[in-house]
């Protein structure tokens, strides 16, 4: 109950925003039956009005309670597998995505550094049958074309929002304290072979909640 008081604190912008845009998007339906009964008579709508209102609201509600429910279930899996030594070992930070956003989930992401170079670690499709870790560096791309195509060769990197890898969760042994830092270590061994320079972060500031 206490992580989920923590949710509607940490998203009370965007339940409010979604409250709002699902009582909105909701509304002018409620006045169909009315006006399918009675055609456009202004008196009809008016008489239905308050009805529409409570209607329009108790559906958002339930969008909204939905909502929070799917968010919650997807941090606990979330902190399952970050749970895991593989993840544990890296000691990296842990941080909340997509608050305030309407359009996107909450997800507990990592932050940390391997040898000179910062990564960031999600978790992709966990209510799916083959979740994804997703692995972002944070590295300079300008100019660095050659060395990116490279990357997407020998290690099927991706640009979509991200510049990065994903590697299915079956193939990575969670119980292993060193499985994730050595697939880490060896990227940055790599990125240092192509020159790539670190996206720097205060390190201060990521451990005090960046």
């Amino acid at each position: 109950m206490r992580n989920i008081i923590n949710i509607i604190n940490i998203e009370r912008q965007s339940l409010l925003k979604g409250l709002a845009i699902s009582f909105l998007l909701t509304l002018p339906f409620t006045f169909l039956p009315t006006i399918i009964k009675h055609g456009l008579s202004i008196r009809a709508i008016v008489e239905r009005f308050n009805d529409s209102i409570l209607y329009s609201f108790g559906f958002s509600l339930i969008v909204v309670i939905a909502a929070i429910i799917h968010n919650y279930n997807g941090l606990v899996d979330r902190k399952w597998y970050f749970d895991k030594p593989a993840f544990k070992d890296l000691e990296f930070y842990g941080r909340i995505d997509g608050v305030n956003s309407v359009v996107h989930d909450l997800e507990t992401v990592l932050l940390g550094k391997i040898d000179n170079y910062f990564f960031r670690l999600n978790l992709v499709g966990i209510d799916k049958a083959n979740p994804y870790l997703e692995i972002v560096p944070l590295i300079d791309l300008i100019e660095k074309e050659k060395e990116i195509d490279e990357l997407k060769l020998e290690y099927n990197f991706q640009k979509n929002f991200f510049f990065g890898m994903r590697i299915k969760l079956s193939e990575i042994d969670l119980a292993d304290s060193k499985a994730v830092r050595i697939i880490l270590t060896k990227l940055a061994k790599k990125f240092n072979e192509l020159n790539f320079e670190s996206l720097e972060l205060d390190e201060n500031e990521l451990e005090n909640g960046l």
